[in-house]
């Protein structure tokens, strides 16, 4: 499978919508998760094959973004479509995967519907489940980004299609904070508040990263100090026990995970 032609092909896709802010936004963020998935796959040794399913799979994740928002002008799948599901749908009525052999055009398709799911099915090969980890780690690591850019440049909370539209102010729910202590995964329907939205981003760094390098990034970018004192700004000194405690659980399981690929 030729990646170039693929990111050849998602290019000209994209600049078929209108330009938009949260257009370019999407394409953006692709190509961030793009550079990012490279990056966890060189760092973890990926053989070629897979490699390649990777990129292509980081190329085609979020294809569906783009007439998800155009017809519904939200991010929010509860609120649409699931966006995985419309990305494969896409993927599939381009054709851009036919030329591909039937394991690589499976494996790649996988990833893309599998990337936004709470846990993947335990009975994914294992090349399967690792071009989808992958995926999935380095998608998280660029929803680190898009947030700490909002952040720093007086985004929010102007723009709550980021954020799923979501009430801007409000307190942190119990669900999602005794996710965290208990090292679950976090039920999506338990996200209320934005401040929700950025404590969950907390929770994948307790166990939600796959790969050591992604956890080594993580920690590397400070994302969880930038959580820790934001989430502190906006939110009563009240619950700033439970956002530091959070955070806390949060990075010694990301420093603990990146040893072992040291």
């Amino acid at each position: 499978m030729d990646v170039a032609q693929i990111a050849s092909l998602f290019k000209a896709y994209t600049a078929s919508f209108p330009q938009e802010e949260m257009i370019q936004l999407k394409i953006h963020h692709t190509e961030r998760v793009v550079a990012d998935a490279n990056e966890i796959m060189c760092r973890e040794h990926f053989p070629a094959e897979l490699h390649v399913a990777g990129e292509v799979a980081a190329w085609l994740h979020d294809v569906g973004r783009f007439p998800q928002f155009m017809q519904y002008h939200t991010f929010s799948d509860q609120k649409s479509v699931n966006h995985a599901t419309l990305s494969c749908a896409e993927i599939r009525r381009l054709g851009w995967l036919d030329s591909a052999s039937p394991e690589m055009r499976e494996r790649v398709l996988k990833a893309v519907e599998l990337h936004n799911v709470r846990d993947l099915p335990s009975a994914l090969s294992e090349a399967d489940a690792k071009v989808a980890h992958v995926v999935r780690d380095a998608d998280k690591l660029d929803i680190f980004t898009v947030l700490e850019e909002a952040i720093a440049t007086d985004y929010l909370p102007s723009h709550p299609e980021v954020y799923w539209g979501l009430p801007f102010t409000g307190p942190l729910s119990k669900e999602v904070v005794q996710a965290i202590e208990a090292g679950t995964s976090v039920d999506y329907g338990a996200i209320r508040s934005f401040a929700d939205f950025v404590l969950i981003q907390v929770a994948w760094c307790n166990g939600g990263l796959h790969f050591p390098a992604s956890c080594a990034l993580t920690l590397a970018r400070n994302c969880l100090t930038i959580r820790r004192d934001y989430l502190c700004s906006i939110l009563p000194a009240s619950e700033h026990a439970n956002v530091m405690k959070c955070c806390s659980i949060a990075a010694a399981a990301l420093t603990r995970k990146a040893s072992h690929g040291a």
